[in-house]
C-alpha cells in the first residue's frame, strides 16, 4: 500500500514537474514572440531615418604609383614611374556619384561610381625603359649566343603614356549603432575596377612604320599595356556621428558632424586594394532626424591600388591617390 502510495506521488510529481516544463516553456515561446515582434517593428524605417539619398563627389588628389613589364626574377623589364618616367600629371581630378537607399532600420545599400577618368602624356625618359626579352628564332649559337632581343624605350627617345581609369560598384552597410546623427558599423562592397597604363613610340600606328621598318633598335613600332579588368570584394567599417556643436542663432538650421569609411580588399596578394576617407559634415537641419535635408562633406581620402601579376609574366601596376574631397548628398 505505502509503495503504491509512493508510485502515485512519484507520477504526480512527474506530472507536475512536466506540467510546469510545458508552461515554462510556454512562456518562454510568449516573451520570444513578444520580443520577436518588437524586433521586426524594430527593423522598420524609424521616423528619424531617411530611407533615400543621391550626391556627388569631387576629389582633387596627387598620384603616385609605377608599372613595369617581364618583372620575374629572370626578368628583363624595368619598374617606372608614373610620373618621371612616364610623364602623367601629378595631380588629377575625381568625380563619383552615389545612391543608397535604407529599406530597415539598421541596413543600407549603396551603388556607387566614377565618371571615367583619361590621362595622356608625352615625355623623353631620363632612363632606358625595358619592356621585356623577345626570344630569337635560331635560339643559342655554338658562340654561346642569341638573337634575342630587348624592347628597350632609349635614353631621350618619345615615348607616350595614357591612363585609363574608372570605378563602380555595389555596397550594404550593416549598421551595429544607428541613430538620430549617428551610425556605426560594417560594410561589404564589390567594387569593379578598370585600370589601363599603356606606352607607346610615336609611330607606334604608323602604317607603313617611318623608315621601312624596324631597325632593331627601337619598341617596334608597338603599344606596351598593362590593364587592371578586376571584380574586386572589400570589407570595411564607417561612422558617422553629429557633434553637440550648433551655430546658434547666425545659422540655426546647420549642425556640424564628423564621418569616416574605410575599405579592403580580401585579396591582397593579387589585387591590395585599400580606400580610407575621413573628414568633417555639415548638416542643413537643426535636428539630424530631418527628413529632408543637405550633406555637404569636406576630407580626406586615400585610396592604394597595387596588382602584382607575377602568374601573368611578371607584370606590376601600382597607383596611389591621396587628396581632398568634397561631397553634397541630398536626403529625403
Amino acid at each position: 500500500m505505502g509503495s503504491q502510495n509512493r508510485r502515485k506521488k512519484t507520477v504526480s510529481d512527474r506530472s507536475s514537474s512536466g506540467k510546469l516544463y510545458h508552461r515554462v516553456w510556454i512562456a518562454f515561446l510568449i516573451v520570444s514572440t513578444i520580443v520577436l515582434g518588437q524586433g521586426l517593428a524594430g527593423a522598420d524605417a524609424l521616423e528619424y531615418l531617411s530611407p533615400w539619398s543621391i550626391g556627388t563627389e569631387f576629389m582633387y588628389s596627387f598620384i603616385d604609383g609605377q608599372m613595369g613589364f617581364d618583372q620575374t626574377p629572370t626578368g628583363f623589364g624595368t619598374l617606372n614611374d608614373l610620373r618621371s618616367d612616364l610623364g602623367l600629371p601629378q595631380d588629377n581630378q575625381t568625380f563619383r556619384v552615389y545612391a543608397t537607399m535604407r529599406p530597415l532600420e539598421h541596413h543600407m545599400l549603396r551603388v556607387f561610381g566614377s565618371v571615367p577618368e583619361l590621362y595622356q602624356a608625352e615625355i623623353r625618359p631620363q632612363k632606358e625603359l625595358r619592356i621585356t626579352e623577345l626570344p630569337g628564332a635560331t635560339g643559342t649559337t655554338t658562340t654561346n649566343t642569341t638573337n634575342n632581343r630587348v624592347i628597350v624605350f632609349p635614353v631621350g627617345s618619345i615615348v607616350k603614356s595614357q591612363m585609363r581609369t574608372a570605378q563602380f560598384g555595389f555596397g550594404y552597410d550593416l549598421d551595429f549603432v544607428k541613430g538620430p546623427g549617428h551610425a556605426a558599423g560594417l560594410q561589404g562592397e564589390l567594387r569593379y575596377i578598370d585600370l589601363r597604363v599603356s606606352l607607346a613610340d610615336p609611330d607606334a600606328l604608323a602604317f607603313p612604320p617611318p623608315g621601312g621598318g624596324d631597325t632593331g633598335t627601337n619598341i617596334g613600332y608597338q603599344s606596351n599595356i598593362i590593364s587592371l579588368d578586376e571584380l574586386v570584394p572589400c570589407l570595411g567599417a564607417h561612422a558617422q556621428a553629429v557633434l553637440p556643436f550648433g551655430f546658434s542663432h547666425m545659422f540655426p538650421e546647420l549642425t556640424l558632424g564628423g564621418y569616416t569609411r574605410m575599405s579592403f580588399g580580401l585579396y591582397p596578394g593579387y589585387v591590395n586594394y585599400v580606400d580610407i576617407q575621413a573628414g568633417l559634415q555639415l548638416n542643413s537641419g537643426s535636428k539630424c532626424g530631418s527628413r529632408r535635408f543637405l550633406v555637404a562633406k569636406f576630407g580626406l581620402e586615400h585610396e592604394s591600388i597595387l596588382h602584382d601579376g607575377a602568374a601573368r609574366a611578371g607584370r606590376v601596376m601600382e597607383l596611389k591617390r591621396e587628396g581632398l574631397t568634397c561631397a553634397l548628398e541630398a536626403v529625403f
